[in-house]
């Protein structure tokens, strides 16, 4: 909410002249020069600077810079006028002038003198300067008539230190004729408050143009961010000297105050007003506090005191990229930010990046599916079950995106051991009873799907009683069809739930399981493939399982990926590319981290390009293993221990996305509630 009166359009100012005819020392009389009229209107209309390449110091043009165009002065200098005696305030000639100046239409009035600086101030419609005195001098106190924005500069009682003025960041502070920060800008009706978008979450890039650039910025880049929503907050903004009220004109003592701002970078500055127009300091704290003393560069790490850290990590032509991370923001209660149902089983987790959508999906106490969903608008939670008035769930729901329907699919056991099916995007939620409709044997595990792009078909796996393993296809609206690949191939028996892959370099559909001989097997087929059963760890010699698999592809380098948790506890990868053979390691030997204790996930995340297996500890603790793409190093990091969070109950599932923070991993704590952990 701004307080100040936006100067915005042609405000007529007129220019008085004044000539004391009696001064006091130690100041020599007033020596009025020829040109007086003259010299006044060219500091306001255009007074290039000869020194300075022949830069434009005006008001004017000032003005239409700091505005971006949208701001302007309209001078009137009339004849000069004569006082008898030394001492003069602003409004002293509104008797004999006020009322003909309104009539004419003027917005402000500015008495001019000839004594010594200072004398700048304001009383309302009347400002007073010195023609010694600076154009930022000017300014200032025309803007306080025009707009009522008080001073920002230190005042001798202030609280806080002198150095932490916001200085020649601001106009308003130093009266150095730079531009303004965002936040006068915002105040004058200079800046877009669409502009400065306010940081939500941990980790977050933003994309800063500098401050002196025409506002609004250009698609992709923000004019600033503004870290907390309460007060008071803080404003991050870039500066460059990319114009002359930038750079700075004070090229000889005479220059007058026309600094420049004081270093290149990106500040921050905390906002301790509630409103800029009161002359009268909240607690005696400066209106703006700056945090940088001097602007950070490229590769500077900032903490600044409300928690958060800023980094600045890139130039760009027109500002900088920065990293805004609030620590306090890298664990969230799910649960209890959305009022959801207490959980009963692990969840799952959709990204939907062209909307922003996020969604993770779980069973609660009640045997109901139910969804929390997260957009750039807000975030909420709908019972599914309810909504679709389908039966109760066993086990653990899976889900996938159909883009042909465009719409989400989430799989779940019911109570019936049918496998079922709610799909929804926005609205109402639909329900199929997916094995019921075809008489199909009945699940003893969790069933799991993807929708394949080659045919626009869904598939979905599941694991009977006799540890075969059933799919279920179908096309849009069509019928569903079944058939036991175990069987089709004489195959090994699958003694836990499967995990499916699709591969979209050749059409494959991949299916990632448990043996019951303790081996990490998979099932394959595709357009122009027929069902085949790979040997996956005893291939790559690697040991024997303990838990469930975890599957994906990566196509940045044509990967297949497999971690699973062995006998030990250790975590093993099995990796192969394109179609080349399977080869295995033990990433929890080559990153040092703990032991785990249940089914492990994972997956790649675009961003930074890569590779994460995420797993719980026998504490509860979560841990993350993760390698750059063409790496063989493996990191080890403690997120729990590093964000918080309660221990895990379960399997927790990891997720990235294109909208920062990149990274994310659900689960369900110990605590019945759904938590999220984003970096």
């Amino acid at each position: 909410m701004a307080f100040a009166k936006p100067w915005l359009g042609v405000k007529r100012v007129a220019f008085v002249p004044l000539y004391r005819t009696r001064t006091l020392p130690p100041d020599p009389p007033d020596q009025i020069p020829n040109n007086w009229e003259d010299l006044i209107l060219r500091r306001v209309i255009y007074q290039p600077r000869i020194e300075a390449r022949g830069a434009d110091r005006s008001l004017r043009a000032w003005l239409r810079a700091a505005s971006s165009g949208r701001a302007d002065i309209d001078p009137v200098v009339l004849p000069m006028e004569t006082i008898d005696r030394p001492g003069v305030n602003p409004g002293d000639l509104d008797g004999r002038l006020g009322g003909r100046l309104r009539d004419m239409g003027m917005d402000a009035a500015v008495l001019v003198m000839l004594g010594g600086r200072p004398s700048g101030t304001n009383a309302g419609f009347w400002s007073r300067v010195v023609m010694v005195e600076s154009n930022g001098v000017w300014l200032m106190e025309m803007i306080h008539g025009l707009t009522g924005f008080a001073d920002l500069y230190h005042f001798d009682n202030d609280s806080d230190p002198a150095a932490r003025a916001i200085g020649v960041f601001d106009e308003m502070s130093q009266s150095s004729q730079t531009h303004p920060t965002i936040f006068t800008k915002l105040e004058m009706g200079w800046a877009d408050p669409a502009t400065v978008p306010l940081h939500v979450g941990a980790s977050t890039e933003y994309r800063l143009q500098h401050v002196s650039l025409a506002q609004p910025p250009v698609l992709g880049r923000k004019a600033a961010v503004r870290i907390g929503d309460g007060f008071p907050y803080v404003m991050v903004e870039a500066r460059t000297m990319t114009d002359q009220f930038e750079a700075g004109m004070q090229l000889s003592p005479s220059d007058g105050q026309e600094f420049g701002i004081s270093s290149e970078g990106v500040i921050a500055y905390r906002v301790q007003t509630r409103n800029p127009t009161v002359q009268v300091r909240e607690g005696f704290k400066k209106p703006l506090f700056l945090m940088t003393l001097t602007a950070a560069k490229v590769g500077d790490t900032v903490a600044l005191d409300n928690g958060a850290t800023l980094r600045v990590t890139a130039a760009l032509p027109d500002g900088f990229v920065i990293l805004i991370d609030d620590p306090s923001q890298h664990h969230v209660d799910r649960t209890a930010a959305t009022g959801a149902r207490a959980a009963a089983s692990q969840p799952c987790a959709l990204v939907l990046d062209g909307p922003g959508i996020q969604n993770i999906a779980y069973r609660d106490t009640s045997a109901h599916m139910n969804e929390i969903w997260r957009s750039p608008d807000g975030q909420g939670t709908t019972d599914l079950t309810a909504n679709a008035n389908a039966p109760g769930a066993k086990g653990a729901p899976f889900t996938y995106f159909d883009p042909a329907d465009n719409q989400v699919v989430l799989l779940f056991r019911g109570s019936d051991d049918h496998v079922r099916s709610l799909y929804w995007m926005f609205g109402a939620v639909g329900h199929d009873d997916l094995t019921g409709a075809i008489n199909a044997p009945t699940t003893a595990g969790d069933p799991a799907g993807w929708f394949s792009a080659h045919d626009g078909f869904h598939h979905a796996v599941y694991r009977t009683s006799n540890g075969h393993l059933h799919e279920l296809w179908w096309q849009g609206q069509g019928g569903v069809g079944r058939g036991d690949l175990t069987a089709q191939g004489s195959f090994v028996a699958a003694a836990g739930d499967p995990w499916p892959y699709y591969d979209p370099v050749r059409g494959n559909n991949i299916v990632a399981f448990r043996g019951t001989d303790k081996r990490i097997r998979s099932l394959y087929w595709g357009q122009n493939l027929a069902l085949g059963q790979d040997d996956l760890s005893g291939t790559a010699g690697a040991p024997a399982a303990a838990g469930d698999p975890f599957a994906w592809f990566t196509q940045a380098d044509d990967s297949h990926h497999v971690v699973y948790r062995a006998d030990n506890g250790h975590i093993h990868e099995l990796r192969w590319f394109n179609v080349a053979p399977v080869h295995g390691r033990d990433l929890t030997l080559l990153s040092g981290g703990p032991a785990a204790a249940g089914n492990v996930s994972g997956g790649y995340n675009p961003a930074d390009n890569t590779q994460h297996v995420i797993y719980r500890a026998g504490d509860g603790s979560l841990h993350e293993l993760w390698y750059f793409l063409g790496s063989d190093a493996v990191g080890h990091s403690a997120l729990t221990a590093a964000y918080g969070g309660p221990p895990a109950a379960d399997r927790p599932i990891y997720f990235s996305s294109q909208r920062a923070p990149n990274q994310h991993v659900a689960y369900r704590g110990t605590d019945g509630h759904i938590h999220e952990l984003l970096w």
